[in-house]
């Protein structure tokens, strides 16, 4: 559906960018049923929650400021808010491993509790300087280097795993295992960086860098509370479940979770990254986004139809068979989750649009409404039904169902938020 042609490298950026995700994650998603073998569903459970801490330092990390990365038509520019990117993530990792520090001495100054904080500074801050540098190369189409990197992180992390489940290191293993896939994953850019801080054109300016921020402020003040908002409702979620229910069983719920969200991994990001450039350069270029949206929105629908049906309807035993008997809910919260997921897998790639439409507004009041249903399902339900006791397994499919309907509305939104604004700017160039 997408036209190939010397002029038009959206389809082959694509396939250089999918190949590398593909690859890296062909290398977890191998060793993954060996891994459910060598860990327990509790040990799951406490690395799911551990994730999600970085997620959430991780979108506070710079403020958002990465993702201007792609848009300013000056190369010195973009370098600047490189600059810029990296000393709020600096300053934000300094002050997550300070109060870490605090807790750490406020609660009897225990070993873990040190080895967690220090563990959870050092993976945020490699998973916001990946977070940069795909960016960065995403301006320059550098996809080849998106690659390497998530290639590079999916065989340490996946190495570490297997070294740790061996030799029975436990949950610990599990963290350091992530530690090293950060770093590796985001030593491609790290040294990218320095390669380029070198160059002259490239020169520190602490004036442009100061007025550059004043030009994307709306990242900060808009984009900001929308990614907190969202990775603000997975860490309460994880705590949620494993308060209301046992860490056991979310680490069976995160399992699936991430299991239905591999089309999204292998296919959905990549093309979101490309497709972000692309629109950022057709509405530079004054042209029409809507067409270009359509396409991917159908494209994905195709694509996500067989995968999501089989595992609607043969969860549980593919979950069993694969993973091992002790993953038997999973497949089953797998069920549940397979229409909630397809389509967020449809909706992934317009998540960027807000950003370059100037809907960030809207889009965060969508988000907070998404948290609301997912909040109030994992937390206000259980509490209100406590007495009479909750089926985890009906809270799910509520929730999932409640979600389903709510992404399908937020689609329909973004296409005619997109088409409508085509054809205003179109208008507007009538008018000269």
């Amino acid at each position: 559906m997408f036209k190939v042609s010397p002029n038009s490298g959206f389809l082959r950026s694509i396939i250089v960018l999918s190949s590398g995700t593909l690859i890296a994650q062909m290398v977890s998603y191998a060793v993954t049923p060996i891994i459910t073998r060598l860990f327990t569903t509790e040990d799951f459970g406490e690395i799911g929650v551990f994730l999600r801490i970085v997620a959430f330092l991780t979108a506070l990390g710079t403020t958002r400021y990465e993702l201007t990365l792609p848009l300013p038509k000056n190369q010195n520019h973009a370098f600047q808010l490189f600059r810029l990117s990296i000393r709020i993530s600096i300053v934000m990792v300094l002050v997550t491993l300070g109060l870490g520090l605090i807790y750490w001495l406020l609660q009897g100054r225990a070993t873990y509790t040190l080895f967690y904080v220090l563990m959870v500074a050092a993976t945020t801050f490699f998973m916001v300087f990946k977070n940069i540098g795909t960016n960065w190369a995403i301006r320059n189409q550098a996809f080849s280097r998106i690659s390497s990197s998530n290639i590079l992180s999916a065989l340490s992390t996946n190495g570490f795993k297997l070294i740790a489940g061996v030799y029975n290191f436990g949950v610990i293993g599990l963290i350091l295992a992530t530690v090293m896939g950060s770093l590796f994953g985001a030593a491609t850019f790290i040294i990218d960086y320095y390669r380029n801080k070198r160059q002259s054109v490239f020169q520190q300016s602490k004036k442009k860098m100061y007025a550059l921020s004043k030009i994307y402020k709306d990242f900060p003040r808009v984009n900001l509370p929308h990614a907190m908002l969202d990775a603000t409702r997975e860490l309460l979620i994880a705590f949620l479940i494993v308060e209301i229910f046992s860490q056991s069983f979310f680490g069976s719920y995160d399992l699936s979770f991430r299991m239905l969200r591999l089309p999204l991994i292998l296919i959905g990001v990549s093309l979101g990254q490309v497709f972000y450039n692309r629109c950022s350069a057709l509405y530079a270029q004054k042209d029409p986004l809507f067409p270009l949206l359509k396409k991917t929105t159908l494209i994905l629908s195709g694509l996500s139809f067989i995968p999501f049906s089989v595992v609607y309807f043969f969860g549980e035993p593919i979950f069993v068979w694969v993973f091992g008997a002790q993953w038997g809910l999973a497949g089953e919260i797998s069920e549940i989750l397979a229409p909630w997921l397809m389509v967020n897998f449809i909706a992934s790639p317009i998540s960027t649009l807000p950003m370059i439409l100037g809907k960030q507004v809207l889009f965060f009041w969508l988000g907070l409404i998404s948290t609301a249903i997912q909040l109030t399902g994992f937390g206000l339900i259980p509490y209100l039904l406590s007495k009479q006791g909750v089926d985890e397994i009906q809270l799910i499919t509520w929730i999932s169902y409640t979600m389903s309907l709510f992404l399908i509305i937020i689609t329909v939104i973004t296409l005619k938020i997109t088409n409508d604004s085509d054809k205003t700017r179109t208008q507007f160039q009538e008018l000269g």
